[in-house]
């Protein structure tokens, strides 16, 4: 409207009387839409709306009045109105379009108003300032919602700030808790000067998940069988899994540790299937002082050494012992109880297995995350089977050799993938 009504007043020209209505109907349907908050469609319709109402003023004044000036202002809408990148660019181009089509078809079309080269140079001059006008509202405005859009992401950024210092401080202060609680927990493991002192062939291979874990390796020394018929050192050792990785898998492996100890070193228990029955019931009445309904508990391969005989023992919950004989081709397994160490349903007895091992025999315990490890070609378990391939493919290497080679297999096999568990292993040559 505000375009036509300076041309009707100079002009007095009823004939641009249905363009002002159509302004006025414009005017009134906009701020209908912007009253029932139909705002993504009041926008669409508001740019169109401008372009509607522009193009007949091309025909209507004479050439050379200066109005493709206002289509300057238009062009600038879609940055302004739509948030849609492309949608922006599009409703530009648009303008750009009908811009040279107003241009090379308006002089077809016979001007309403007849205007003097005075009154052309008026309109010029108006046209000229309401585009300057225009245009400046429309960038200072535009200026305005990026200042203000400045400032809320510097306050988003400073408050990101904060909460990153807060976030890494924390994660610092875990970090080292967590690395302290490492140092706690190979404090209670056996020294690698103890194991060799005992079994000078040996290996126990060790890889955490996290930097803390819930597999742990146990040994303890008894000068006196207790029990047994024979004279000569005995060594206890085992290969636990507990039940999670990392904090809350360690925090469980310290309880299990801990009745491990109670169950040889406080009650006397020698032989590991009573040794593993006598720790079940420690760590059931640890975890049942709890509120909470616990069922945590590991499996483990727990092994009795007689130094002197060779004769070995074992018990085993949930974690095999594997042989292989001194010129054996193939791996003797002695496989354990299906039951784990922690309370479950039933609670029956642990099978005690008795072995006589002989010079040159070697023996192998371990926790399940070294089979299950997911990597090769197709992301699949290591598997019992490979692993067995593996064992006898390496049984005439010395024991030092036979760690490298499996923990460098594991890893090979493993690549890039994450690793799935904590990785425990103890292997002995008689």
């Amino acid at each position: 409207m505000a375009i036509y009504l300076p041309v009707e007043i100079i002009f007095n020209s009823t004939e641009l009387v249905p363009f002002i209505l159509v302004e006025l109907s414009i005017l009134g349907v906009t701020l209908f839409f912007n009253h029932k908050k139909w705002f993504n469609f009041s926008k669409i319709y508001f740019f169109f709306a401008c372009i509607i109402s522009i193009l007949p003023m091309m025909y209507i004044v004479p050439v050379g009045a200066g109005n493709e000036f206002l289509l300057f202002p238009v062009a600038l809408l879609p940055a302004l109105l739509f948030h849609n990148r492309w949608l922006g660019v599009a409703m530009f181009g648009l303008v750009v379009i009908l811009f040279f089509v107003v241009l090379n078809t308006r002089e077809m079309v016979e001007a309403i108003i007849v205007a003097t080269p005075e009154q052309l140079a008026f309109f010029r001059n108006i046209y000229l300032a309401v585009a300057f006008i225009i245009t400046f509202t429309i960038a200072f405005y535009f200026r305005t919602i990026v200042n203000d859009f400045e400032k809320i992401v510097t306050q988003k950024n400073s408050l990101l700030k904060a909460s990153n210092e807060e976030i890494e401080t924390q994660h610092s202060e875990i970090k080292a808790s967590i690395n302290y609680a490492k140092r706690i927990q190979e404090a209670i493991l056996p020294s690698n000067s103890l194991i060799k002192k005992y079994l000078p062939n040996s290996f126990v291979y060790y890889q955490p998940k996290d930097i803390v874990a819930g597999d742990f390796y146990w040994m303890h020394v008894l000068p006196e069988p207790n029990g047994w018929d024979i004279n000569g050192n005995v060594v206890l050792f085992a290969a636990a899994d507990c039940t999670g990785h990392g904090v809350p898998g360690a925090m469980v492996s310290v309880v299990c540790n801990n009745s491990l100890n109670q169950s040889v070193k406080e009650f006397g228990i020698t032989q590991p299937s009573l040794v593993l029955e006598k720790t079940r019931e420690l760590v059931i009445d640890t975890f049942s002082e709890s509120i909470e309904k616990v069922q945590d508990g590991m499996d483990l391969a727990l092994c009795s050494l007689n130094l002197k005989t060779h004769e070995l023992q074992y018990s085993g919950a949930n974690n095999p012992l594997w042989i292989i004989r001194n010129g054996a081709t193939e791996i003797e397994e002695i496989k354990a109880d299906k039951h784990h160490v922690g309370k479950c349903d039933l609670t029956p007895a642990f099978t005690n297995h008795h072995i006589q091992l002989n010079k040159g025999d070697h023996i192998y315990i371990f926790s399940d995350g070294l089979v299950d490890q997911f990597g090769g070609p197709k992301g699949k378990k290591f598997m019992s089977a490979r692993f067995k391939t593996l064992l006898l493919s390496i049984k005439d290497k010395s024991m030092e050799e036979q760690q490298s080679t499996i923990k460098q297999s594991i890893n090979k096999w493993m690549g890039s993938l994450e690793q799935v568990d904590d990785i425990c292993m103890i292997g002995v040559k008689i």
